[in-house]
């Protein structure tokens, strides 16, 4: 089967799709960031063109989230007979008016995705929260809707769990907005690295205006330091895990939480908050969920004191999410089609 494929292409868990899809199928990719402002219009204009004959030409149309990229193909696959498959998971399912985060707070952008979610054969919430959020928000027939992990490719990471040279506490985040900056819990988690002087903190990838409030944020901080992004996953990244005791994730709202995974493998004790996805993704393992200020504190005091034996008891548990396990399940729902 020829698939057409709309998502962020770079993104790791859009990879690990591409990666299992290609197994059994001919991939057309496209690659949905296409910016803001006057060039992200145009951007969106020359990939609906670029969509639109890449939708001609597939069997199947598969989206990386529901946005205003994934409208047009859908539309145009429900007018073929050509399946639709949505993952739901993003800014799609998410509703944060107190931070004007979610697409349903934007109305021409929710037309796009409420509409593409209603042309869908099938969808693939990230998680059980996603999975609520989804339903929640848009209405959608249950019958359509399989919640599918999400995952990591654990070969990708080394196995060997060192305990010596674990030196800061860490956090990662992409983001490049302030929305990003206080979704991601990054403000919190320099207000704890100000509070625990003895302790240097990390934080890692941040762009543009995110990466300008952490630096007047942390301003006078000795103890904290800010990398900024964009970061290579497995060169740069992955390193900073292995060298970190603790993986913060202070976010209001997850709907999945990659990165805890992939600092769990790589035996760092994920010290996260109660946001959305969060405590189902670690729901088992020995991970810190945290509400107040005292709870972080003796997380990070236990990340301190935690055994090699331990830190590999975490990487044990991340290989649940194996890309592997995505692939089973989500390759015979194409297949049922």
């Amino acid at each position: 089967m020829k698939i057409f494929l709309i998502g962020p292409i770079k993104s790791s868990f859009v990879q690990n799709d591409i990666k299992i899809l290609s197994k059994k199928n001919r991939l057309l990719l496209e690659n949905s960031v296409i910016g803001r402002g006057i060039k992200g219009i145009w951007n969106l204009f020359l990939l609906t063109l670029r969509s639109i004959f890449k939708t001609t030409k597939c069997d199947a149309v598969f989206c990386w989230f529901a946005d205003y990229t994934t409208l047009i193909p859908s539309l145009l696959a429900k007018i073929f007979g050509k399946n639709i498959y949505v993952v739901a998971g993003g800014f799609d399912v998410t509703n944060l008016p107190e931070i004007n985060c979610g697409a349903r707070l934007r109305p021409l952008r929710w037309f796009c995705v409420k509409n593409t979610f209603r042309l869908a054969d099938k969808i693939f919430p990230v998680s059980n929260y996603a999975q609520k959020q989804l339903i929640t928000l848009t209405n959608v027939n249950e019958k359509k809707v399989k919640m599918i992990y999400n995952c990591i490719d654990t070969s990708l990471f080394s196995e060997e769990i060192t305990q010596s040279n674990r030196k800061f506490v860490l956090t990662v985040s992409q983001g490049d907005n302030w929305i990003e900056y206080i979704r991601k819990g990054t403000k919190r988690f320099i207000e704890i690295a100000k509070e625990l002087k003895d302790t240097k903190f990390v934080i890692a990838g941040l762009r543009d205006q995110a990466l300008h409030l952490a630096r007047k944020d942390a301003e006078n901080a000795l103890n904290i330091e800010i990398i900024p992004g964009p970061l290579d996953l497995y060169n740069e990244i992955v390193p900073l895990y292995k060298k970190s005791v603790a993986y913060c994730q202070f976010s209001i709202e997850e709907t999945f939480g990659v990165a805890v995974l992939e600092a769990m493998i790589c035996g760092s004790l994920p010290i996260v908050s109660e946001g959305g996805a969060l405590p189902e993704i670690v729901s088992g393992s020995d991970a810190v969920v945290v509400r107040t200020k005292e709870d972080i504190f003796n997380a990070i005091a236990k990340a301190k004191a935690l055994s090699n034996t331990e830190r590999v008891k975490l990487r044990d548990f991340a290989f649940r999410f194996d890309i592997s396990e995505r692939e089973q399940i989500l390759l015979n729902e194409i297949r049922c089609r």
